[in-house]
């Protein structure tokens, strides 16, 4: 659906993208520094143009933004501008929870090759939000991925749709025995997980590795917060004081990501 010839051929000059970004991502490729004098003193530091452009990239808003950058990264050969199209993409996905984005990010899944971008778009889709309809083949093909760190983002990438993530993710956890990836299981279990995750994180609650212990002891905290039980008992139960335990009721909505559920908005 997405994978349009654009009238134009994309090159790495940018052809006739968008003024806007591809000034932006010339400023993002760009490692020339710069000085600057502290406004609460004289003291000057450096630093790099990309660093400046990259924070701009973060907040981009303007949904007219997407069909360029559509065009741009479906022609575009140099892995290096495609990475920083994909990163000003996958910052508007996120921006908007615009689902026309969403669905071009999924199949590209299948397309790309280079680890770093698999990871950039991973690493936004489980804030977006994937409808029934929404094929995620391509996210659970990353779940078998050779890249550890591709496995892992995909994991949580499946968060925030229609599909049974917590059963899916607890056969994963059944089949692995590599830290890393228990500890990637555990923390997309955070996000989906109900009472029958319990037992698991409570299993881990207590493992050398400590990414996997934490994110046993922070699923155990968010699930019971999710059952309403009181700060002060989940306090006892867990460990965390209450006002860790408050920190994250505070942003319990931000560890929720199973929209039938939970009833969850899923425009959210």
């Amino acid at each position: 659906m997405f994978d349009r010839t654009p009238s134009e051929k994309y090159t790495k000059e940018f052809g006739s993208m968008n003024s806007y970004i591809k000034d932006l991502v010339s400023r993002m490729l760009d490692r020339t520094t710069l000085e600057k004098r502290m406004e609460f003193g004289f003291t000057q530091i450096t630093y790099p143009i990309s660093g400046e452009a990259l924070e701009e990239a973060r907040v981009i808003s303007d949904i007219e933004f997407s069909d360029v950058l559509f065009s741009a990264i479906v022609s575009e050969q140099d892995i290096d501008i495609k990475g920083r199209l994909y990163f000003i993409l996958t910052s508007l996905a996120v921006n908007t929870k615009s689902l026309e984005i969403t669905a071009f990010l999924v199949p590209r899944l299948l397309i790309e090759k280079d680890k770093h971008v698999l990871e950039t778009i991973l690493g936004c889709l489980g804030k977006l939000y994937k409808p029934a309809t929404m094929d995620l083949t391509p996210i659970i093909k990353c779940t078998e991925s050779r890249n550890g760190f591709v496995r892992g983002r995909a994991y949580e990438a499946l968060t925030n749709s229609e599909y049974n993530v917590e059963d899916f993710l607890l056969d994963k956890l059944k089949l692995t025995q590599h830290n890393d990836d228990i500890a990637s299981i555990l923390h997309a279990l955070i996000f989906v997980g109900t009472a029958k995750s319990l037992p698991i994180f409570k299993k881990f609650l207590k493992s050398r590795h400590h990414a996997s212990g934490t994110a046993a002891l922070t699923g155990i905290t968010i699930l019971l917060l999710r059952e309403s039980a009181s700060i002060e008992e989940i306090s006892k139960i867990s460990g965390y004081s209450v006002g860790m335990v408050k920190g994250l009721e505070d942003r319990i909505e931000a560890y929720t990501r199973r929209p039938l559920v939970f009833g969850m908005n899923e425009n959210r």
